[in-house]
């Protein structure tokens, strides 16, 4: 399997990998909330420029949200073992 940075990628899968990347990123909420622009981890560790770009653009255009306490969010409670 080709390491991140030695991929090439054709435009179409450029656009394919960004709609699946923001597909992704969507649903969930991340990030400090504190200091919302401090949550960058999400490219630091990206080492392809192209995809790179991607990530950033990605991060810059998804709106930071506050967490909401709703059930999907919630763990359900571990059961007791029993002895």
């Amino acid at each position: 399997m080709a390491r991140t940075k030695d991929a090439v990628l054709a435009p179409e899968q450029k656009e394919l990998m960004e709609k699946e990347y923001l597909d992704f990123v969507k649903p969930s909420t991340y990030g400090n909330k504190a200091n919302p622009s401090s949550c960058n981890s999400l490219y630091d560790d990206v080492e392809n420029p192209e995809l790179r770009a991607i990530v950033e653009k990605v991060a810059a255009t998804t709106p930071y949200r506050e967490e909401t306490s709703t059930n999907e969010a919630q763990s359900p409670p571990n059961p007791q073992k029993r002895i």
